[in-house]
């Protein structure tokens, strides 16, 4: 699981807890969990706490990373 399926994971599907963003993702919840907290740390995604759960979102600058990953992609895959 790297950056950039998350944030595109989140860009379009909101308000996602951490469980539901690991097995969208194939990835274990102890690497989902590490991965989010680092997206957060880094400004790229809120958290917030709902009904005793953390649900993630994007930011303005995670939208904006997540357009610039993408663009980077395409341009290295042709």
């Amino acid at each position: 699981m790297k950056k950039i399926d998350v944030l595109n994971l989140l860009s379009a599907e909101p308000n996602l807890d951490a469980a539901t963003i690991s097995g969208s993702l194939d990835g274990t919840p102890e690497a989902t969990g590490m991965l989010l907290v680092r997206l957060v740390r880094q400004g790229l995604l809120c958290r917030e706490i709902d009904d005793r759960r953390f649900i993630y979102t994007l930011t303005a600058k995670g939208e904006a990373r997540r357009r610039h990953l993408n663009n980077h992609e395409r341009e290295l895959t042709g």
